[in-house]
């Protein structure tokens, strides 16, 4: 066994098994339950919008030539493929067009928990509490992530937390799932922090989306072989030569924060941020800002000058996109996008649009403003319209995700499955079995 780190946040590894594999829903407050529901609606409306668009027809060409048989669904389509696959491809299209909650954390921890769920005929009930174990193991461990801002922590070195924290997150939700042991859940945690990665170079390709992907069916394959046996080392977090000394250095008081409220404060009783706008978080201020100036105002864009705006570098790694998927992470294009049709929706991310004359002019104009606190737009006739950046809007309560997972949906599932999928996943606890729900999320064979 390796030698603990000192100060590395003893038996971690332990508090995030022995969290697993004794969680009760009776022991989450009522609105961790709510929340974690709307979580649910929300993403798999964005992923099987994801079927319809340039990634989701790439990843159902993989599965079509790569993925094994089983009963697990491919959402939104009539495919159905192994656990482990379908973890993989659900996972990759829930992130696939940036459109997931702002925490990121449901993409994996719900493509392994439905497909374990799916796979063994489990309960309504089990499905969730696998669900909201992983979210929370995921979320518990987010300080490592929290001060990249500053230059502190693995995050500001190019890691990213969806692909390091991910697989030991959907490996907590496919134990519990499972009935794992104790230890067994230990050995799926070892097995999993060894098997992580992601760059935020990634961010506006194709690789970002892959990497929730990557750590759903990782974290399930990781829970299987603890299963079934396989060992590694209980501290492989926090010991000598561990994930944390690997990612570091990681100032003490980050490790000590590590899972120190898990199962008492439960993140999902928090506000969730669920967004409107199918982009990075990083582009929403300015796009919002955005909008409203050209509501406003009325501007036309053969009269724009200039736009000055934090085109925010990091995270936003493509500045002038040569693809449309790389808009999404991209202030310029979503500005130019805004300006023109007044609205962002999530099918604006083509290449046809990026290609546009008007576009590329609008592109040019953006100039960097590090830390500006407003979007200021110049006019050719010397006018000078500013807006305060805001924090960016979310989406609240049942009615506004049902709209948004109507809006998602509408073009890919019956109505019928749209009703049942909504009805259903409202009262996940009674569902005697989560099939129920799976087969609403099946859309007629083409």
């Amino acid at each position: 066994m390796a030698e603990d780190k000192p100060n590395s946040g003893q038996k971690l590894s332990h508090k995030l098994a022995n969290f697993t594999a004794n969680f009760s829903l009776e022991t989450a407050p009522a609105k961790a339950l709510d929340n974690a529901k709307l979580a649910i609606l929300d993403c798999l409306g964005v992923a099987m919008l994801a079927t319809s668009q340039e990634i989701g027809a790439n990843l159902l060409k993989f599965a079509n030539a790569n993925s094994s048989a089983g009963a697990c669904t491919i959402w939104g389509t009539s495919r159905t493929a192994s656990p482990r696959d379908a973890a993989l491809i659900n996972g990759t299209l829930a992130h696939g067009l940036d459109y997931d909650d702002r925490n990121h954390s449901t993409t994996y921890t719900l493509a392994t928990s439905l497909a374990v769920s799916e796979q063994l005929n489990l309960s309504g009930v089990k499905m969730l509490a696998a669900f909201i174990v992983g979210r929370e193991v995921r979320n518990s461990l987010d300080a490592l992530f929290g001060r990249r801002g500053d230059g502190i922590g693995p995050g500001a070195k190019g890691w990213h937390s969806n692909g390091i924290l991910g697989p030991i997150a959907a490996a907590c939700s496919a134990s519990h799932a499972l009935n794992l042991s104790t230890t067994e859940t230990l050995a799926a945690i070892g097995l999993a922090a060894g098997s992580c990665g992601a760059l935020t170079r990634d961010g506006g390709t194709m690789a970002k989306p892959f990497r929730t992907g990557h750590a759903a069916a990782t974290g399930l394959t990781c829970a299987l072989l603890a299963q079934n046996g396989f060992s590694s080392d209980d501290i492989a977090i926090e010991g000598r030569f561990g994930l944390l000394e690997a990612l570091g250095p990681i100032p003490d008081d980050l490790v000590a924060a590590l899972a120190r409220e898990l199962g008492v404060n439960f993140q999902l009783a928090h506000e969730l941020r669920i967004k409107p706008h199918a982009s990075c978080t990083a582009t929403h201020n300015g796009l919002e800002a955005m909008l409203r100036l050209a509501r406003q105002h009325d501007l036309k864009p053969e009269n724009i000058e200039s736009i000055e705006c934090d085109q925010k570098p990091y995270p936003l790694v493509r500045q002038i996109p040569q693809r449309g998927y790389e808009g999404r992470f991209s202030m310029a294009y979503c500005l130019a996008i805004a300006l023109i049709h007044r609205q962002l929706n999530p099918g604006d991310f083509i290449d046809r649009n990026v290609t546009q004359p008007l576009v590329q002019d609008l592109m040019r104009r953006v100039r960097h403003t590090p830390g500006g606190p407003a979007l200021v737009v110049n006019l050719k006739n010397g006018a000078r319209l500013e807006e305060k950046l805001q924090t960016p809007s979310d989406l609240h309560g049942w009615d506004e995700v049902e709209n948004k997972f109507r809006a998602a949906t509408g073009a890919i599932l019956n109505s019928r499955n749209i009703a049942a999928a909504i009805d259903q996943v409202h009262a996940l606890e009674s569902l005697a079995s989560i099939q129920s729900l799976t087969q609403s999320l099946k859309s007629s064979p083409t």
